[in-house]
């Protein structure tokens, strides 16, 4: 049997609870404007930051794949990173598909990302590489048919100033499968990062 596999960070039930905050403000930005909001947004419980997607990986592989990745990050110091800022994403492109919270500039947490991306790809697995690597968590996703009712002048800003420091003190390696209300996720193996 096969999971749909990925490498994140999850970040601490404060934070998530920091994110669920502006989720409901920006819900009440569209509402206020006379709009449903057209966001399916994320679970606060479900809020990450991925690292690297693997996609399919046969359950027999999954022992293998933690201890690659416990041996890529097995020098890797507990670090801190910046929640900046939250924006329409993918930054850069002219219709928007989700709710971002932008990650500051991190030299730690690229590090980390091409470590555990050079592990896995150098032992044989598929991962999603055709993407520059922009830190961030998915807050939610646009419904697209609702978003493009909105007039352009109507669509409200979303470009709060965050600036939630977190620290990084594992990493998981976690399964994605359908749930009653979209995606949920469930932890197969935490990592901690030398401290």
């Amino acid at each position: 049997m096969k999971k749909k596999i990925f490498i994140a960070i999850n970040i601490p039930g404060k934070a998530k609870n920091k994110m669920g905050e502006y989720q409901e403000k920006i819900t009440g930005q569209f509402n206020s404007s006379g709009h449903d909001c057209p966001i399916k947004w994320t679970k606060k419980d479900n809020l990450h930051i991925t690292l690297l997607f693997l996609g399919l990986v046969d359950d027999m592989e999954i022992p293998e794949l933690f201890g690659i990745v416990e041996e890529a990050v097995s020098q890797v110091e507990v670090f801190d990173i910046s929640i900046d800022d939250l924006s329409y994403g993918p930054i850069g492109v002219t219709s928007p598909k989700m709710i971002w919270a932008n990650i500051g500039k991190n030299d730690e947490l690229i590090d980390l990302q091409n470590r555990i991306q050079r592990a896995v790809l150098d032992e044989g697995y598929s991962a999603e590489t055709d993407k520059k690597f922009t830190p961030h968590m998915t807050l939610g996703r646009l419904v697209q048919w609702q978003f493009r009712k909105i007039e352009p002048e109507e669509v409200p800003q979303v470009d709060d100033g965050v600036g939630l420091g977190v620290t990084v003190k594992s990493i998981e390696i976690m399964e994605s499968f359908a749930g009653r209300g979209g995606s949920e996720y469930c932890i197969l193996k935490s990592i901690n990062l030398k401290s």
